[in-house]
C-alpha cells in the first residue's frame, strides 16, 4: 500500500493509539484496505506443525 497512508509510528501516535500499531487511512483501514510489511505471513512452511521449521528458515539463510 501506499506509506503516505500510513500514520506515525506507535510511540509517536497520540496516547489513545499507543498499543494499536500504526493507524491506516486507506478507505476502512481494514481487512482487504490494511496496509502490512508482509512481515505477517508464516514463518516456516509448514506452519500448523510444530517442528524446528521456523529455525531453519530463520537460520538457513542470509537475512
Amino acid at each position: 500500500g501506499d506509506a503516505g497512508l500510513v500514520g506515525p509510528e506507535p510511540e509517536a501516535a497520540p496516547v489513545e493509539q499507543m498499543g494499536f500499531g500504526w493507524k491506516n487511512r486507506f478507505r476502512s483501514g481494514k481487512g482487504l484496505h490494511a496496509t502490512t510489511s508482509g512481515i505477517e505471513g508464516a514463518w516456516k512452511p509448514n506452519p500448523t506443525t510444530w517442528d524446528m521449521g521456523y529455525f531453519d528458515m530463520l537460520f538457513g539463510y542470509e537475512w
